[in-house]
């Protein structure tokens, strides 16, 4: 048994989509559970309901990491699964024996987690994810955020911004990504779509740090994998297609600062508590 834990946020759409892309796997042998992270109507909890009888609402918006930590242990307890795939709602697998890559995947390598090859629109991957790793990585990234969101508070400067950024894009040739084509051992991985085998979730009741709302997961998890000497897993061969950051877009809408205004407010909370984290443990190694 798979089980899949999607965390729904006001796109019911995307999350249709998602589902169907598992039910068109050739092993049967899954579970789908959908947490919603309070944006459902009744019609479409019932449009829901019709695909898995595995709905959890939460009476508010946990976030990204709790959220799935409320699915993930709803799966454990419920259906004792080999591995836990939580992914976004936006999205969609593109093989059909996905769950058989997995199963082989972990035979041969026996992840803690792993990360397939996530496709973009523009056709790049973003796994491996480059994740901060050290303490100075984080710091610097910090005053980076608190300078564009200082920007983005005003409406002067974020039209400047705006302006900059479209006459440098439009001079500058973009440089596309070239990541991905190699499967390897012990890289950060993104947060949209993760495997966590049960020697993982058997270890840690939270598969993600439960303190953070949204942004910068994935440094939290490379930080306890290399705290606790996990193994994590980069697999190319296996795929999935990420349409980004269209649940974000559905909150605002319409609202382009304001949902700037919010992402650089909790890319800032989330990377203090990673410093935080980092130096609490500089202090413990010091101690030793």
């Amino acid at each position: 048994m798979i089980s899949f834990v999607i965390l729904h946020y006001k796109n019911v759409s995307d999350t249709l989509a998602c589902i169907k892309s598992i039910q068109k796997c050739t092993d049967q042998n899954y579970s789908i559970i959908v947490v919603d992270n309070h944006t459902l109507t009744n019609e479409e909890k019932q449009l829901l309901l019709q695909e898995t009888p595995d709905l959890i609402c939460n009476e508010e918006n946990l976030g990204f990491a709790k959220g799935n930590n409320v699915g993930v242990s709803y799966a454990v307890l419920k259906y004792h699964p080999e591995f836990v795939v939580v992914l976004n709602n936006d999205i969609v697998l593109l093989q059909t024996d996905f769950l058989d890559r997995v199963r082989i995947c972990h035979k041969k390598t026996h992840f803690d987690f792993m990360g397939p090859k996530i496709i973009t629109d523009n056709g790049e991957s973003v796994n491996p994810f480059p994740a901060y790793r050290t303490l100075e990585e984080v710091q610097d990234a910090i005053q980076k955020s608190e300078k564009i969101l200082r920007i983005y508070q005003s409406r002067f400067l974020s039209v400047a911004l705006s302006i900059y950024l479209k006459v440098k894009y439009f001079f500058c040739k973009r440089r596309h990504l070239k990541n991905g084509a190699t499967s390897m051992y012990d890289v950060a991985l993104h947060g949209c779509c993760l495997i966590f085998s049960k020697s993982y979730y058997e270890q840690f009741s939270d598969v993600f740090y439960p303190e953070t709302f949204l942004y910068h997961e994935e440094e939290f998890l490379e930080f306890r994998r290399h705290l606790y000497h996990l193994v994590s897993y980069y697999d190319s061969s296996i795929e999935v297609f990420h349409k980004e950051g269209a649940s974000l877009d559905q909150a605002f809408q319409n609202a382009k600062r304001e949902k700037l205004v919010f992402r650089y407010r909790e890319i800032l909370r989330s990377l203090r508590l990673l410093q935080q984290s980092m130096e609490c443990q500089k202090e413990v190694r010091s101690e030793k």
